[in-house]
């Protein structure tokens, strides 16, 4: 009886969070003027291309298209070394990861995750390093924990961080939370539990492990996992023009918690497209949920779809913060590719389609 009055009770409470978020976000989202900060950098051909094609609210925005041996940029209210917030296009650098130890014989794919995690007798204890990085975990978007719902909820009404929780935090739970093998379903936990499990075996934080093998090979001496709001990007806005918080990640940084810049990105982008670390990208699994399209596919997290008005395909993700979109394209056939960052979180992804199918 005393479990059940407390079930209730703080079920009782989410409804009524979930009431005011509902009455409370509807006024802070009130539709406010955003416009594209209209000092100019770079290429004055993408700018008209902006000009002409970019109809959503903006704030800064950068703009990169890329060949083999070519970058293009154009930026309003930034340029290619300003920082940004990328949200999930953290899982893409955490995919390199994977492949990268994989090379290295420190993993195989076929690893359950628990052998390098406390995870006790969990259920998502027997889920592999590839059910992780193809979302087919089992594992949720989000934790479900009761207070860590409350806490999401609540960001709705402050603009606040939502994913503040340690390492240990996030193993709690993934601990709690597993169901539904065998079928994709987007998961920010799981993703994040791989990259710590990544750490974990070469006995590194995912932030060091990360500089070593990524960051300094390619020499992106802009991007980063921020610990302090000193080192973070500066704050973004929601859809509505309200200021967000940064999003400071410790045991999340792999899944959504790095800052980086339209410059090193695009340095990240030339080397895969000179086919380093391509099999990361190579599509593994079907991926036909959420907002994908059918016939999507997914490889160690990097998805692939068709490239719309082409017979082509995209390699891609996108990401998404309280105030910023990012999007990162590579069209492999062509060796083209495009970087779109915003600090405004509403999507820039056909945007960012469009400008890429437009690289014939």
């Amino acid at each position: 009886m005393k479990v059940s009055f407390r079930a209730g009770s703080l079920s009782a409470g989410i409804a009524v969070l979930v009431a005011l978020a509902v009455v409370a976000g509807g006024w802070l989202l009130r539709p406010r003027s955003l416009e594209l900060v209209a000092a100019q950098t770079g290429d004055a051909k993408l700018q008209a291309y902006i000009d002409q094609h970019y109809n959503s609210p903006g704030h800064r925005l950068e703009v990169v298209v890329i060949g083999d041996n070519s970058l293009t940029f154009a930026g309003r209210g930034a340029n290619e070394h300003s920082p940004f917030e990328i949200g999930s296009v953290s899982k893409g650098f955490t995919g390199l990861l994977l492949a990268d130890s994989v090379r290295r014989g420190e993993v195989k794919l076929d690893d359950q995750v628990g052998t390098l995690l406390p995870l006790g007798d969990a259920e998502v204890a027997t889920a592999t390093l590839e059910d992780l990085a193809t979302h087919y975990s089992g594992l949720p978007r989000t934790s479900t924990k009761p207070l860590d719902v409350a806490r999401g909820l609540l960001v709705n009404l402050d603009g606040s961080n939502p994913y503040p929780y340690t390492v240990d935090e996030l193993i709690g739970q993934a601990k709690a939370d597993a169901g539904g093998r065998g079928k994709p379903a987007y998961s920010n936990v799981g993703a994040a539990l791989l990259g710590q499990a990544l750490a974990r075996k070469a006995g590194k934080s995912y932030p060091d492990l990360l500089r070593e093998r990524i960051l300094q090979p390619l020499d992106l001496q802009e991007t980063s996992v921020p610990a302090t709001a000193k080192e973070a990007a500066p704050d973004g806005y929601s859809s509505g023009g309200r200021k967000e918080d940064p999003w400071i990640q410790d045991g999340y940084a792999p899944a959504g918690g790095i800052v980086s810049s339209a410059g090193d990105l695009s340095l990240l982008v030339q080397s895969l497209l000179r086919g380093n670390g391509v099999e990361a990208l190579a599509p593994r699994r079907a991926f036909e949920s959420g907002d994908s399209e059918e016939g999507d596919q997914i490889g160690m997290f990097w998805l692939t779809s068709s490239l719309t008005g082409t017979d082509r395909k995209m390699v891609w993700h996108d990401g998404g913060t309280g105030g910023y979109r990012s999007f990162v394209g590579l069209d492999l056939e062509k060796k083209r590719a495009v970087v779109v960052l915003s600090d405004v979180a509403i999507s820039v992804d056909d945007f960012a389609t469009e400008l890429l199918a437009e690289q014939r």
